[in-house]
């Protein structure tokens, strides 16, 4: 009798567990839904608006061994619309051993927009892409800086989107950089997937409840980062992302976060090519989570963590029945969030890769978020 009581208990508080989780998530997705409805509704306004005036505007660069990627980028960037006279392209040599600053060197000396910085290999000291950054935004001339990747490209509105909605209490603006989709399932899923973070990640900014953004398509007043600047350089050093950059913004200025997603906005890179790479790379994005500044941010963050982590364990503790209930739930609120969020960037055919992110997401969150937690990962 005891153990049959025992067991009832036990599976009882199973059940709770299971479906405390599953609450969560789900009113954490009707959150996200709204979020990203709300943008949508605030882009179509801010879509037929153009600025009063032009900044001068300098894009960062940094690179490390960039050498097959970066002359596509720059050329992007020489190819913009904005006036010629009031942008810079700052690339950033971080000390590469391939022919990156050949390349670089070879474009500046037929346009002088382009002003290289190289950080030479004792100058470096392995401080990473936050510390090239720096060193790019001590030598540029904008009131506006933009940063972004070297393998990245853009189209030739990309600066003129992307300053149009600064005001004077601007301080970041947040754009949206798309992964190539294509039939390879690592494609698939990595470009569902990552608009999906990137774009809630924006939504969230535009309700005032920024978590996070992405340095590719990032742009910000260089007044807003060097008032943050020693802090932002301390967490770099330690956690590499330019996240914090946001997040410091946000904790220790006045200035407000805004976000960009008209379709000229959009920046746009290749994903990783193998499961190995992507696994990698989201466990270096997961890294950082430990370190955010808000005790608030990094509980919900856990919370999410075992929400995702119970529709794993759900199928090996609990009944077919129940956990395809647990299952279903979370169907009817990740789907219409994929919904919202394609239709926020424009990019419909993006829903065929629903199916694999639909059941290899939480998979991914939990080892990645595990690997990043205790650093078993690599830097480039």
């Amino acid at each position: 009798f005891i153990e049959i009581f025992l067991e009832k208990r036990i599976w009882k508080f199973m059940i709770n567990i299971f479906a405390a989780f599953t609450i969560f998530y789900v009113i954490n997705g009707l959150f996200y839904l709204f979020a990203v409805i709300n943008l949508l509704f605030k882009q179509q306004t801010h879509d037929n608006t153009m600025a009063l005036s032009n900044p001068f505007v300098s894009v960062i660069i940094p690179a490390r061994n960039e050498a097959e990627t970066i002359k596509k980028c720059i050329d992007c960037l020489r190819a913009q619309e904005y006036p010629q006279d009031l942008y810079e392209i700052i690339p950033v040599n971080d000390a590469s051993n391939d022919d990156t600053a050949e390349i670089i060197n070879a474009i500046a000396e037929i346009d002088n927009k382009v002003r290289p910085v190289h950080i030479t290999s004792p100058n470096r000291e392995n401080r990473g892409k936050i510390n090239a950054i720096d060193q790019g935004i001590l030598q540029a001339k904008g009131d506006i800086i933009i940063t972004t990747d070297a393998d990245i490209w853009m189209g030739n509105n990309w600066i003129v989107r992307m300053v149009q909605n600064f005001d004077e209490k601007t301080g970041v603006m947040i754009g949206v950089t798309l992964d190539e989709i294509s039939k390879h399932p690592v494609h698939a899923f990595q470009a569902l997937d990552g608009v999906c973070i990137r774009v809630i990640a924006s939504a969230l900014a535009e309700i005032n409840k920024p978590i996070t953004c992405q340095g590719s398509n990032l742009a910000f007043r260089k007044k807003a980062y060097m008032e943050v600047r020693e802090r932002v350089l301390s967490l770099g050093a330690v956690c590499g992302n330019r996240e914090w950059l946001m997040q410091e913004i946000d904790l220790a200025t006045d200035w407000k976060i805004k976000t960009q997603m008209h379709p000229d906005s959009i920046a746009h890179t290749h994903s990783p090519n193998s499961w190995k790479a992507l696994i990698n790379q989201r466990s270096r994005w997961a890294s950082t989570g430990k370190n955010y500044s808000k005790l608030s941010v990094r509980l919900y963050l856990i919370c999410i963590y075992f929400s995702l982590l119970a529709f794993i364990a759900g199928p090996f503790f609990l009944d077919i029945e129940t956990s395809s209930i647990l299952w279903g739930l979370k169907f009817l609120i990740d789907f219409p969030v994929a919904i919202a969020v394609v239709k926020a960037v424009r990019q419909p055919h993006f829903l065929v890769a629903f199916p694999i992110v639909f059941i290899l997401q939480p998979l991914m969150v939990v080892i990645t978020a595990f690997l990043g937690t205790f650093g078993l990962y690599r830097w480039k």
